[in-house]
C-alpha cells in the first residue's frame, strides 16, 4: 500500500469532499477518485459512501482512517529522528491534557519548550480522561496527563501532583456555608458533573459511596466550559480543581468552598513504555516532570500539591487525615 495514497485518503476523510481533497493534495479530482477506487479494490471493502454533498466514511473507512493516522505519525517521527540524528530535537509532539490542568500546564510548557527546543512543535489535545485514554491506546497522542489513570499494558504511569477539590457555584447557593462543606451538606446541593466514566466523576462517586451518600446530580455535562457556564448562571454547583475556576473566583463571579475532609484528585503523566516511546516523548516527559515540580515549588499551580506517592500505580482519591479511599 502506497503511503501517498493513505495521505490522499485521510484528506478525503477529513474534508468529506473529493473536489476539496483533490485541491488540498494537489491532484485532479478524477485522479483522486481513481486512487480511492483502487484502494477499495485492494482492501476488498468499500471505504467511502457517496451522497449528494460529498462522501462519508463507511465502518471500514473509519477503521482505516484511525490506523492511517497512526501509521503516518510513526513514519513522520521516524523521518524526523533519522534526518536530525544528533542535532537539536525537532518534530511535532502531541500532548493530551484535561482542560483544567491544561490551563495551568500548557502555557508554561509551551514557553519552556520554545525557549529550550525551538524546533519542537507542540500540539495539544484537550479532553476528559475517558477520551484521552482512548487517544493513547489508538496512538493518536504521544503522551498524556490524566486524573487517576487505570493501569494499562505498555504504558508507564508517573505521578505528578494532586489537586484539591472545591465546591464551586454562585454566591446565593454557597454563601450560607461559612466554611468548608462536609459530606452531609454536599447531598443537599444541586450538582452539575461530568458523566461516567470520566475519572473525576468515578472518583467522586467512589468517595460518596464510601459514606453511603446519594448525590443530587441535576445535569451531566462532558465539557468544562459548559459546566462553568451552567454554574455561573445558577443551574447548580460543581466539584472542580482550582485551575478550573481561578479567573471567575478572582473576578467575584463564583464562590468556592473546600470539602471536608479535604479531598484531592491525583494527576499523573502517562507515556508509552520504553520500547515504543519516541525520543521526543522521552524528552517531553522529563520536561513536564521538571516543570510541574517548579510550578509547585513557586505556588504557581492553584490548589496543587506534591503527590503523596511516587510509585507507578493507580492512585486513590486521598483525604488529608492520611487515609486513602480508593475509587
Amino acid at each position: 500500500m502506497d503511503v501517498r495514497v493513505l495521505r490522499y485518503f485521510l484528506a478525503v476523510a477529513e474534508l468529506g469532499n473529493l473536489s476539496r481533497a483533490a485541491r488540498q493534495v494537489r491532484i485532479s479530482q478524477p485522479a483522486l477518485s481513481r486512487q480511492m477506487l483502487r484502494l477499495e479494490q485492494e482492501l476488498g471493502r468499500p471505504l467511502l459512501r457517496r451522497h449528494g454533498h460529498g462522501v462519508a466514511l463507511t465502518d471500514a473507512g473509519h477503521r482505516l482512517s484511525e490506523r492511517a493516522q497512526v501509521i503516518l505519525r510513526q513514519i513522520q517521527k521516524a523521518v524526523e529522528e533519522v534526518r536530525d540524528g544528533g542535532k537539536e530535537p525537532s518534530g511535532t509532539l502531541t500532548l493530551a491534557v484535561p482542560p483544567a490542568a491544561g490551563t495551568v500546564l500548557v502555557p508554561a510548557l509551551a514557553r519552556r519548550l520554545s525557549e529550550r527546543f525551538p524546533r519542537i512543535t507542540l500540539r495539544i489535545a484537550a479532553g476528559y480522561s475517558s477520551y484521552i485514554s482512548d487517544w493513547l491506546v489508538r496512538g493518536l497522542v504521544d503522551l498524556a496527563c490524566l486524573h487517576d489513570p487505570l493501569p494499562q499494558r505498555s504504558f508507564e504511569i508517573i505521578p505528578l501532583l494532586k489537586e484539591e477539590v472545591f465546591v464551586v457555584g454562585r454566591r446565593e447557593l454557597l454563601e450560607t456555608f461559612d466554611g468548608p462543606i462536609g459530606a452531609a451538606d454536599l447531598v443537599r446541593l444541586p450538582l452539575v458533573l461530568p458523566s461516567r466514566p470520566n475519572a473525576s466523576r468515578r472518583l467522586l462517586d467512589g468517595w460518596a459511596a464510601l459514606r453511603g451518600l446519594s448525590l443530587d446530580v441535576r445535569l451531566e455535562v462532558d465539557d468544562t466550559s459548559i459546566i462553568r457556564a451552567l454554574i455561573k448562571n445558577g443551574s447548580g454547583v460543581s466539584l472542580l480543581s482550582r485551575g478550573s475556576f481561578q479567573s471567575e473566583l478572582l473576578h467575584g463571579e463564583l464562590l468556592a468552598r473546600p470539602l471536608r475532609p479535604r479531598t484531592h484528585w491525583p494527576l499523573a503523566l502517562v507515556v508509552p513504555m520504553s520500547e515504543s516511546r519516541s525520543a521526543l516523548a522521552e524528552l517531553a516527559a522529563g520536561e513536564i516532570r521538571a516543570l510541574v515540580q517548579a510550578l509547585l515549588a513557586s505556588d504557581a499551580w492553584p490548589g496543587g500539591s506534591v503527590s503523596a506517592s511516587r510509585k507507578k500505580a493507580r492512585y486513590p482519591l486521598r483525604c488529608d487525615h492520611g487515609q486513602s479511599e480508593s475509587a
